[in-house]
């Protein structure tokens, strides 16, 4: 019996990693490719968003705002349990920190702004190759829309 208790408490301890924290249900690493497929003001086909979230703390953010051609901008986030906040490569913080929440099976995350603001929910989505070469991008002079208004 005694053997036994010891191969149920080692077959327990074997689902879970000891480097990962312990997060509330719902939460996770935000590392990854996401596609933003929900948020109030972008229910029409004259905005989309793919951000990339790397293991190593940077991130790239790939939005397409009221113009034709998408933009790129990166820089680096810090994931504090669910709290997600980042800065851009030039300095300027986040407009906001975010709650991070996603389904059970990581297809999906909501990112939730801290005080007022909507939720936007993203889908697990490879960012597609032409928007990463660069060949859907444009310059800001003369673009129509919010000269360099930044998603996060």
């Amino acid at each position: 019996m005694m053997l036994a208790a010891v191969a149920m408490v080692m077959a327990a301890g074997c689902g879970k990693k000891g480097s990962e924290p312990d997060l509330p249900e719902g939460t996770g690493p935000v590392a990854g490719q996401w596609h933003l497929i929900e948020w109030s003001s972008l229910s029409d086909d004259r905005a989309d968003i793919y951000i990339s979230f790397g293991e190593d703390g940077t991130f790239d953010l790939y939005q397409r705002l009221y113009t034709q051609y998408y933009e790129h901008y990166d820089g680096n986030y810090i994931q504090d349990g669910a709290t997600v906040s980042g800065t851009y490569s030039d300095g300027t913080p986040w407009g906001s920190s975010y709650t991070a929440v996603f389904t059970e099976d990581r297809s999906r995350m909501t990112l939730t702004p801290d005080g007022n603001g909507t939720a936007a929910v993203y889908e697990a989505s490879d960012i597609p190759e032409e928007i990463l070469s660069g060949s859907l991008s444009g310059t800001k002079s003369g673009i129509d829309g919010p000269d360099g208004y930044r998603f996060l």
